[in-house]
């Protein structure tokens, strides 16, 4: 199971930054430029607060950062390779 989330930690890195990347977009859109400031230097925190503000607007965009959300906990535990 370790070997799996080491070898897909590279793919949710990515995806990852463009879900950031797309949560930041849809801050600045929806709340102006304070909150997308906000946004891009918190990560975690605004998409956990966008995810929900968008559930039944933006439901690809919810479900996708939900998903990334939870993903994160394995990755976190297990996606990098620890060189001791």
């Amino acid at each position: 199971m370790k070997a799996i989330f080491v070898s897909l930690h590279g793919i949710f890195m990515i995806t990852a930054l463009i879900t950031h990347i797309w949560t930041v977009i849809i801050a600045f859109t929806e709340s102006g430029m304070f909150a997308g400031i906000i946004s891009l230097f918190l990560p975690f925190f605004s998409e956990l607060y966008w995810m929900f503000k968008m559930f039944g607007e933006k439901d690809t965009y919810a479900y996708i950062a939900l998903i990334h959300l939870l993903l994160a906990i394995p990755f976190g535990m297990f996606g990098r390779e620890k060189n001791v």
